[in-house]
């Protein structure tokens, strides 16, 4: 397969025409991001009914590079205000529980008959542990209706996040995993919000698949070159700092060659350069683009497999 690359709409691509004539040498190292396939985007900001917006991005995908094959991620399922407010109290209540099972109803619509790879709901196990035992029981109903609808789709390859080797026990992903009916799909996909080394992924997705019936998986690659920014408190801070850790770099390019029969591809499913929240200084709200943070992501880049 050939992945879409988004010279037209991507965030690094855009950025990069911006600067062309008055900072040429910082657009030309933005085109080591812009080269290379940008996983889409869609949750619960993209509105009740996604389905259009879906169709348009696919049929844009092959009216520019005919034969592609274009990337996409959801977030629409953690609701983080809520969770963190009550957290250990919390379950989607039915309104947004049946709100979900149309906005995927839409998502899969849209898509169609179009051939496309989908990185399904970041996040959405490694949050669970915010989640009251009811809440646990309908996130799991969630995804697994999720996953009903999506392996209908024909030509639609799904992966179910799976959270991050320093975030979740093997054991208890893979229960979360099958509970949530990845038997339904491809696999999982690992290291979506995280910094962790590629090689430590990989280990702990060899643990998974061995527990969900061999299910092969994907890594995020977008930011981990040179793995993550451990705080030297973890009890305050946790396992690693994830909001725009300072000093991070570019991993292993995006590639379905990965040599490794389990891994089916390395993809940049973070967007690198795209903002984790205003918590450095200078940094943008979440979600858009900082070209600081994605000049320093180059800068560090180590494409190999650490």
């Amino acid at each position: 397969a050939t992945p879409f690359v988004d010279w037209t709409a991507g965030l690094a691509a855009a950025q990069a025409r911006r600067w062309r004539y008055s900072n040429p040498r910082a657009a030309a190292m933005l085109n080591v991001i812009a080269s290379q396939p940008e996983v889409h985007r869609w949750g619960n900001w993209s509105g009740p009914n996604p389905g259009i917006q879906v169709s348009q991005f696919m049929v844009r995908t092959q009216q520019e590079e005919p034969g592609t094959i274009p990337e996409f991620a959801t977030y629409w399922i953690v609701d983080s205000k809520r969770i963190h407010t009550h957290c250990h109290h919390y379950a989607d209540p039915p309104w947004r529980q049946r709100a979900y099972h149309r906005w995927v109803e839409s998502l899969a619509g849209g898509i169609g008959n179009y051939r496309a790879i989908m990185f399904e709901e970041m996040d959405s196990l490694i949050t669970v542990g915010c989640l009251s035992h009811q809440g646990l029981i309908v996130r799991e109903h969630e995804l697994a209706d999720a996953n009903a609808i999506l392996s209908q789709v024909p030509h639609l390859v799904v992966y179910q996040d799976a959270g991050a080797a320093d975030a979740l026990h093997a054991t208890d992903t893979a229960r979360l995993l099958n509970a949530s009916g990845v038997s339904n799909i491809q696999g999982f996909f690992l290291n979506s919000t995280h910094f962790d080394w590629t090689s430590n992924e990989i280990k702990y997705g060899e643990q998974i698949s061995r527990l969900t019936g061999g299910k092969h998986f994907v890594v995020n690659t977008a930011e981990n070159g040179q793995g993550p920014l451990v705080p030297h408190n973890r009890v305050k801070y946790g396992n690693e700092l994830l909001c725009n850790p300072a000093n991070r770099g570019l991993g292993p390019k995006p590639t379905f060659q990965t040599g490794f029969p389990n891994v089916d591809a390395f993809a940049w499913i973070a967007n690198p350069g795209k903002s984790g929240g205003a918590c450095r200084s200078g940094a943008p709200p979440t979600g858009d683009f900082w070209p600081k943070l994605a000049l320093e992501l180059i800068r560090h880049a180590d494409f190999q497999v650490r």
